[in-house]
């Protein structure tokens, strides 16, 4: 669902812009599609699709899961720059044009990787823990002078992504402290109290 509006809005945005430049943007897309046909057609390959996302994967899952340490998100950035490095040596069998899973999966190994590297060089920029990320190293807690943001994770290609950040627009939900338990449950009465002496 979230990915359909992703879609949506992307498209909109793409149709309010103005294209400085459409040359540019057929390049663009005449690269992408050389990189796509590269893999199909490339024979000399060694790295594997499989090995490749589940490396991935497990890199993610330790530097990037809920509970995080600025030195693991570092150790997951560098590996999946790593990764993309090794994906430039990928191997298919299948080399047909038509019903070719195998191609299809190593094409969205190209983006998963471009996705992973952008979520974890956001989060080792983001020294805080908001919502249910946490970091355990000196940013336990939520900064919203610095990262009341949403991040802006710019592509460079082969290099890592460059981070920037977008303002929030807050309209009727004030951000609040997830707290769970008997935590959570002292902060909704707090809430409730708050709300109540408003009345």
């Amino acid at each position: 669902m979230f990915g359909k509006v992703a879609g949506v809005e992307a498209a909109r945005y793409a149709k309010s812009v103005q294209n400085s430049n459409p040359d540019t943007l057929d390049k663009q897309a005449e690269a992408a599609r050389e990189r796509a046909l590269a893999i199909v057609t490339g024979s000399g390959g060694t790295e594997r699709t499989a090995v490749l996302r589940t490396e991935m994967a497990k890199s993610m899952e330790d530097g990037c899961g809920i509970y995080r340490l600025g030195t693991d998100m570092l150790a997951t950035c560098a590996r999946i720059d790593e990764l993309k490095e090794r994906y430039r040596n990928l191997r298919i069998d299948d080399h047909s044009r038509a019903w070719n899973t195998d191609w299809l999966l190593a094409i969205e190994l190209g983006y998963l990787l471009d996705v992973a590297q952008a979520m974890a060089y956001s989060a080792l920029n983001r020294k805080e823990s908001r919502g249910s990320h946490q970091r355990l190293d000196g940013y336990e807690t939520r900064d919203d002078a610095n990262y009341l943001k949403h991040t802006l994770a710019n592509y460079t290609g082969a290099g890592a992504p460059r981070i920037a950040y977008g303002d929030v627009k807050i309209t009727k939900s004030q951000p609040g402290t997830r707290a769970y338990g008997a935590a959570g449950e002292k902060a909704e009465a707090d809430r409730k109290a708050k709300g109540a002496g408003h009345g």
